[in-house]
């Protein structure tokens, strides 16, 4: 059995934030944190640079009010003994104005466990806002699992979303100033993980290994919130879904199985921690989706080399 993960992910409305400074939205962001408190969330997600979200861009007292929200961040991570995804600038080292555009990725104990810049940054933060464009794609392992991050304009790069699908990622947050759309959920389904996007809208989504919505923010309530689990385990209908009644005959409610009749798939979540997947797979004979596609390869490369192609 995995671990439920309860995360809270928020959708901003910069409409209604408008003319706010980088001071007033301190408060805002921490009210909004303890809204969701008596949820007991693990993982809280924050939008891309949510610091400059009333449109006060370019405060020349940036760094000192970074330094105080992460401050103010790393309290409350320590307080709720949760996992805080917290999108802002960090400067520069060496330079009076150029800077990262950063997720600090702040442990339940408050320290930062690791920290992911921006790779792929639009024309307006190279010209105006001098941000430097980061380079590596890191991934970090939490109490329930192994996490990455994209930002905003890495979402048009398919590669980076690969790259923390190699890497072993079974969520990846995504924090922007806008929706994202589609690409989400084909992202999600494609890399056969979960993903959480935080926006500077109102839809923050979470989005499960099948590419579907599981929660969505509002117009007028921004926060999407759900409990994960992420050693959910996906499958192909192929010789397995005969097994489907044997496993919900053996296990009831120790197991959640959900299938799905467009994509011949179907889902495997254990809710018993004397049951994890891997047990589940071993004595029902099951093969995930990953091993099921290697299995098929690895026989069509056989067939290619005992008949090549003629003409």
């Amino acid at each position: 059995m995995g671990k439920k993960v309860m995360v809270a992910s928020f959708g901003l409305n910069e409409d209604f934030l408008r003319g706010r400074t980088q001071e007033e939205i301190v408060p805002v962001i921490l009210r909004k944190i303890e809204s969701v408190r008596g949820y007991q969330p693990d993982l809280i997600v924050l939008p891309e640079a949510f610091l400059k979200i009333g449109g006060d861009k370019l405060n020349p007292r940036w760094r000192e009010i970074t330094e105080h929200m992460l401050t103010e961040l790393r309290r409350l991570a320590r307080d709720m003994s949760c996992y805080i995804a917290a999108p802002v600038y960090e400067p520069y080292s060496g330079s009076g104005d150029l800077r990262y555009n950063c997720v600090y990725f702040i442990d339940r104990a408050g320290e930062v466990a690791g920290k992911y810049r921006k790779v792929h940054t639009v024309y307006e933060e190279s010209t105006v806002s001098r941000v430097v464009p980061g380079s590596e794609y890191p991934v970090f392992d939490t109490d329930f699992g192994r996490v990455g991050f994209q930002t905003c304009f890495d979402i048009g790069w398919r590669e980076g979303w690969k790259a923390l699908a190699d890497k072993g990622a079974r969520l990846v947050i995504w924090t922007a100033a806008y929706d994202g759309g589609n690409l989400l959920n084909t992202y999600a389904a494609y890399n056969m993980y979960y993903v959480v996007s935080s926006v500077r809208t109102d839809h923050a989504q979470i989005i499960d290994l099948t590419g579907r919505a599981i929660a969505e923010g509002a117009r007028w309530n921004g926060l999407a919130m759900a409990a994960i689990d992420l050693e959910t385990e996906l499958y192909h209908i192929d010789r397995q879904y005969q097994k489907i009644d044997d496993i919900r005959e053996e296990l009831g409610k120790k197991v959640t199985i959900r299938a799905y009749s467009e994509e011949n798939v179907f889902t495997v979540e254990s809710n018993d921690p004397e049951w994890p997947i891997p047990r589940i797979e071993r004595e029902f004979g099951l093969m995930n989706y990953r091993d099921y596609h290697a299995e098929a390869t690895r026989l069509q490369n056989e067939w290619r080399a005992n008949y090549p192609e003629k003409d």
